[in-house]
């Protein structure tokens, strides 16, 4: 996994407000900011506090792991595939890795 940027975070914001179907605006104001504070934010005017990302993954109905592994790639399968995943017993979690090296071969 690369390492996430500050324009990552910025833009996986864009993301998941639109995967939401929220405008920038009524994002605003479920933020209780004004009507602009969306847009300045997602363009880097304003900056990102962490307690106001905590409140929009919340808006956005989305966990914080959701936000920065699977980023711009989320998706449900994906997601049902990491848990399982992280179900496994250590030596099943390793078969799965070798079984899925094999396959990209």
């Amino acid at each position: 996994m690369k390492k996430i940027t500050y324009n990552d975070v910025l833009a996986r914001l864009g993301f998941f407000r639109n995967k939401k179907k929220l405008s920038a605006r009524e994002t605003s104001f479920l933020l209780d900011r004004s009507e602009l504070y969306v847009t300045r934010l997602e363009n880097n005017t304003n900056e990102l506090k962490v307690s106001t990302l905590l409140k929009l993954l919340d808006i956005y109905d989305i966990t914080v792991f959701d936000f920065f592994y699977l980023g711009k790639e989320y998706n449900e399968e994906s997601k049902n595939i990491l848990e399982l995943y992280a179900n496994l017993k250590p030596e099943d979690q390793k078969s799965v890795l070798d079984l899925m090296k094999r396959l990209q071969h």
